[in-house]
């Protein structure tokens, strides 16, 4: 019998990119889940909205997508529907992962559901800190007859609901006069933080200090929470290139401390992973000097670039 687990799911989509899903479910062998009513969602690309609380507590692993959505920016409609790699969905559901607060083995519960122009569509699953990839597709543009649209969906096609859309929008974010300037993200961007390099993390702390954890947020929207047990294991595998981290360590005097170093120039740290290369094995190294200095390394074999552009704060 095929084993069931307790899930949900929800919407993603860039705060600069604001979209509305007007048809849509995540089906399951015994079970699916509606994936419109859930209003404008700009939560940041990888960033989980509003989770569903109806249906069984305990489901079929998903085996199919269908999504069809608005997007406000480009005033453009996109639609898709795709099979989903559920062996690999269920074997990372089965495995789980050791949660460092809990002290115990947890799994996996949502299914993020990420919409980015062009029609890129990446699911992640989610769960207690952990985020991963599981699919990516690519939707269709579609014209759309607003005949067809359930009267619930049909004012986000309107030129006044789009109009306010697109107000908020330009107070939040100056976006008018940004895309003149080509100073907005480009709707290639969000494809291209789905690209990986080879790099191991390596955290220098002052002596007779002992890490604890180790927290990483990726552009591509994945989240990978390492525990202690599990930090003398880290190896050189493909990630996205960083977009924040956090860690905990204990002190010589056994005071738990902390860093979180966030607010990175998204540039910079491009510009230093293709300077160092695909190809190449490359250190992140973080160390820290007490009492609140941090220096950031990007290196390989040949190469060595500080990373100078970043918010820290230290407890």
């Amino acid at each position: 019998m095929e084993q069931k687990f307790d899930w949900s799911a929800t919407l993603s989509a860039p705060e600069e990119y604001p979209v509305q899903v007007y048809k849509g479910e995540i089906i399951a062998k015994d079970y699916s889940q509606s994936l419109s009513g859930f209003g404008d969602i700009d939560y940041g690309w990888g960033e989980e909205g509003g989770t569903v609380v109806m249906g069984p507590d305990f489901k079929n692993i998903p085996d199919s997508l269908e999504i069809a959505w608005h997007s406000f920016v480009d005033q453009k409609n996109f639609e898709g529907k795709w099979a989903l790699p559920k062996e690999e969905i269920t074997k990372l559901f089965e495995e789980g992962f050791i949660d460092d607060f809990a002290n115990k083995k947890l799994t996996y519960t949502t299914f993020v559901v990420g919409l980015a122009p062009n029609g890129l569509v990446v699911v992640w699953l989610s769960g207690a800190g952990n985020q991963i990839e599981v699919a990516h597709f690519k939707a269709q543009e579609v014209f759309v007859n607003i005949e067809n649209i359930s009267d619930r969906s049909k004012p986000i096609f309107s030129k006044k609901y789009n109009d306010i859309v697109l107000s908020e929008l330009n107070e939040k974010h100056n976006t008018f006069e940004r895309i003149k300037q080509k100073d907005y993200p480009k709707i290639e961007v969000y494809e291209k933080y789905r690209k990986k390099y080879l790099w191991k993390p390596s955290i220098v702390l002052p002596q007779d200090c002992k890490l604890n954890n180790l927290i990483f947020h990726f552009y591509n929207g994945e989240i990978n929470n390492t525990i202690k047990e599990n930090l003398a294991s880290l190896d050189y595998n493909e990630k996205a290139v960083f977009k924040k981290c956090y860690f905990h360590w204990i002190d010589k005097n056994q005071k738990r401390r902390g860093a979180w170093i966030e607010e990175f120039n998204q540039e910079e740290l491009y510009d230093a992973y293709e300077a160092l290369g695909e190809e190449a094995q490359i250190d992140l190294i973080i160390k820290i000097i007490e009492p609140n200095t941090v220096v950031i390394l990007l290196k390989n074999n040949d190469k060595e670039i500080e990373i100078k552009k970043y918010k820290k704060t230290i407890e």
